[in-house]
């Protein structure tokens, strides 16, 4: 239109004569602005009009777009209007009903009011509407905004467009199905308090974040079908929600969020939750007692959260408190990174166990030491038998006499504890932490491997540490063994049995090192080597045999953890080690193909009822198995690559952006020397097995949903471990104190080369028979 006005105005100028006959406001009329013609602003009609015989009418002022002033006020009368007269009509049908009760109303009077609560629903959301666009315009006039109040299923969820909720129906059958598969691994909600919330309107609002990550965690589990592109934007939902709150239900709902991201393979995003999940766990005071005396300073902590009302909502926040702290050593130690809770965080007591906590019965457990970075340095002594940390309260109460290793820092004093009242998770969680242990004060210590000193110090850590392991497993609770004779019907609890894989997966990364030395270390000779490899040998079989059985005996449908997924490929991993540094011409243990069939069985199993696979976001049970087949096929076809035995925290990709290629791959560093055939004659009683090469590629059935194996392979029968007290241990813990100089390698390698140390039972097996407790996690 401005372009038609300046041609206009430009012939206006040429024509003197036309000019002085043009309106002052120079306008083209109403006509030729319709048309969008060339007005030649004639009086009393231009030249367009006079040839279509049209009305040619200048306005001497243009109306502005938009609303026009008044209006909303119009509406708002209107609206006012109506609602009186609905009012009126409401009471006069309530008297006539009144009066004539056995008569029918007048059929008149509903159609009238019908008619008027329609127009007014209409004009209702018409108003929201043009007020929010009048909004709009005020702030920026060039730019209007249109309404969708009904959101897509697809569309980004903001603060304003809140997912909706399903049906009740729905609710229930959702969290029936995420206490039955994913609680036992995360036991974090004490099932009969969320019903009982949910039954509470004014508790089910606070309750949101947690359905919703309910639904996303059980979604894999239920009939209802759920959109992958939905359920992500309901995931970035969550997040955005659960991070602008500090309450235990954000906490849960981001621990559940978490815990899902990483069994989907998207551990990118998980890293980050869990970072902020031990700073946020911090800031509300979960990592202490809160009814326990504590040492007061100058500044007492601001806390936002009201002390619990009982004991079951005081042990919930103690197991949310643990499964983070769980995810922070599973991150800590799958990644190789610093952890973040610390011993200057922690001061908690051990979760009790399941059927106390489902019976709300109070209990009292011991706590659980977290070890001084600085303290547990390599070169400062580790006192053999740990102590529980100690309350004020508690210290006055006379303990039952018990052992665990439920441990302080080092050098603590030892005291006595009572472990009646803990449970599998607390079992776990001691499992994780002695993992933790592994890697951050063995594994990830700086040593000088070129200093006589600093070596010996090194070997001194590994025997401590070794011990530590021994110990807690001799002091497993007895009280919990499976008859072995109905092991094929026998149930399996799924955290103990965790705990097992844990400890052996300990074992196994902390005698790494010693069985598989660098070639450039200078005292690798004066290693227990044969004795540690038979240990990782050892560990990974049963490992293989307690993944087996646990496969067999638990429900076909039922979804295995992360750390769980962990174990095994570290016990595969090791299988590979074992078989680089055979005799030429020897095959890798059948027990490995038996955890790549197990993994790919666990990777079926977290797809859920649906099957639904994800090329572009394999699961984490997927790329742990990918991970050990593409191990297995570069060193079977090139001569020259070479497993780096703690490599493991670079071989996998976690990123989702780009699947194809990664810094972290597997290393190739140089060409393997496998060791000649009498070396390794002594090395074991289980020996590799002699039979033919398996096929290095892809196992049959292995890249579908429709292919997963779904029969469980069977184990090879194995030889029943003691599990009872070693004598030699009490021993060795003395002979700790008794060395002499603590730094002499020489010294060291001759206490490690002993029968009292090469004797030791360190390895849990499936024949201990220690997986049958309360099924503390869920009812069976």
């Amino acid at each position: 239109m401005e372009q038609y006005n300046e041609q206009e105005s430009s012939g206006l100028a040429d024509n003197p004569d036309k000019s002085s006959q043009a309106p002052e406001v120079g306008h083209a009329c109403n006509p030729c602005r319709r048309r969008k013609l060339r007005c030649s602003r004639e009086l009393p009609a231009c030249q367009h009009c006079r040839k279509s015989a049209h009305e040619c009418l200048y306005e001497a002022k243009r109306a502005k777009p938009g609303m026009k002033t008044g209006a909303l006020d119009n509406l708002h009368r209107r609206l006012d209007g109506l609602e009186r007269s609905i009012e009126r009509h409401q009471a006069k049908l309530e008297s006539l009903e009144a009066e004539e009760p056995c008569q029918d109303s007048d059929p008149n009077i509903n159609a009238i009011l019908s008619s008027l609560a329609t127009s007014l629903q209409s004009l209702s959301k018409r108003s929201s509407t043009r007020r929010v666009a009048s909004r709009d315009d005020a702030g920026s006039p060039a730019k209007r905004r249109r309404v969708n109040d009904d959101a897509g299923p697809n569309q980004a969820f903001t603060a304003t467009n809140v997912p909706p909720l399903p049906e009740d129906t729905t609710i229930s059958t959702t969290i029936e199905s995420y206490f039955h598969y994913v609680h036992p691994w995360i036991p974090i909600i004490h099932e009969a308090r969320f019903r009982r919330r949910l039954d509470d309107n004014d508790e089910r609002d606070k309750l949101r974040l947690v359905i919703h990550s309910i639904f996303l965690a059980a979604s894999h589990y239920t009939e209802r079908q759920h959109d992958a592109v939905a359920s992500e934007d309901v995931r970035d939902w969550i997040v955005a929600q659960a991070m602008k709150q500090s309450s235990v239900e954000a906490l849960q709902a981001l621990v559940i969020t978490a815990y899902n991201d990483i069994g989907n393979g998207m551990t990118a995003h998980a890293w980050p939750l869990i970072g902020c999940l031990s700073r946020m766990v911090e800031h509300l005071q979960l990592t202490v007692e809160h009814d326990e005396p504590t040492q007061s300073s100058f500044t007492q902590p601001y806390n936002s959260l009201p002390s619990p009302k009982n004991w079951t909502e005081a042990e919930e926040r103690r197991r949310l408190f643990w499964s983070i702290f769980a995810l922070d050593r599973f991150c800590s130690v799958s990644m190789g990174w610093n952890t973040s809770l610390t011993s200057d965080d922690v001061h908690r007591r051990l979760p009790c166990d399941g059927i106390t906590w489902r019976k709300e019965d109070p209990v009292v457990t011991p706590y659980i030491g977290i070890w001084d970075k600085s303290a547990g340095r390599i070169g400062n002594p580790i006192a053999f038998l740990p102590s529980h940390p100690m309350s004020g309260r508690a210290a006055a109460e006379t303990e039952v006499e018990a052992a665990s290793e439920a441990a302080t820092s080092p050098g603590g004093a030892t005291t006595a504890a009572d472990m009646t009242t803990v449970g599998a998770y607390a079992y776990c969680i001691e499992a994780t932490e002695s993992l933790s242990r592994v890697t951050s004060y063995f594994l990830r210590q700086k040593v000088n491997m070129q200093d006589q000193r600093a070596f010996g110090a090194w070997l001194t850590r590994f025997k401590e540490l070794d011990l530590r392991l021994v110990h807690w497993k001799m002091l497993l609770p007895q009280k919990w063994a499976i008859n072995v004779t109905q092991q094929t019907s026998s149930r399996m609890d799924p955290n103990l049995t965790l705990a097992h894989l844990t400890h052996n997966a300990s074992m196994i990364l902390l005698h790494q090192p010693i069985a598989f030395p660098l070639p450039s270390w200078p005292f690798k000779n004066r290693l227990p080597s044969l004795c540690s490899v038979d240990t990782c040998q050892t560990a990974a079989i049963e490992v293989a045999s307690i993944t087996n059985q646990y496969l067999k005996n638990s429900a076909e449908n039922s979804p295995l953890s992360n750390q769980f997924a962990f174990c095994v490929f570290i016990a595969g991993r090791a299988l590979l080690l074992s078989w680089q540094h055979s005799p030429a011409g020897t095959s890798v243990a059948s027990e490995f193909w038996t955890l790549i069939s197990s993994l790919d069985i666990m990777s079926y199993r977290w797809t859920g009822i649906h099957g639904i696979t994800e090329p572009q976001h394999p699961s984490l049970f997927s790329k742990y198995s990918e991970t050990l087949s593409e191990l297995h096929r570069r060193f079977t076809q090139d001569d020259s690559f070479y497993i780096n035995p703690s490599g493991y925290t670079t071989e996998m990709v976690h990123s989702t952006t780009d699947l194809g290629s990664s810094s972290n791959t597997p290393i190739g560093t140089g060409k393997t020397e496998r060791v000649s055939a009498h070396q390794f004659s002594k090395t074991s009683t289980i020996g590799l097995p002699t039979s033919g090469n398996v096929p290095s590629g892809p196992l049959p059935g292995r890249g579908g949903a429709e292919n997963i194996p779904t029969q469980i392979p069977d184990m090879p029968p194995q030889g029943v471990a003691n599990i009872g007290p070693n004598p030699f241990t009490l021993h060795m813990a003395n002979a700790i104190e008794q060395s002499g100089d603590g730094d002499d390698p020489m010294a060291i390698s001759q206490m490690l080369l002993g029968q009292q140390f090469t004797d030791l039972d360190r390895v849990i097996s499936f024949n201990d028979g220690i997986f049958g407790p309360e099924f503390e996690a869920r009812r069976w």
